[in-house]
């Protein structure tokens, strides 16, 4: 009996960054880098909350 051949792996595979070889990897879940995108969209969010309200 024969057994089939594993599946060849899409590129990205498990070692590799999403999007491929030359795509920069995500930052780490608490890196400093995340942490002041999380804040500028924070601020970002907050000040177009506040000029629906004055509009």
């Amino acid at each position: 009996m024969n057994t089939p051949a594993p599946p060849d792996e899409p590129p990205g595979g498990p070692d590799e960054p999403p999007g491929g070889p030359d795509e920069p990897a995500e930052p780490a879940e608490d890196s400093p880098q995340l942490r002041r995108l999380r804040a500028r969209i924070a601020e970002e969010n907050r000040l177009r909350r506040w000029l629906r309200r004055a509009l």
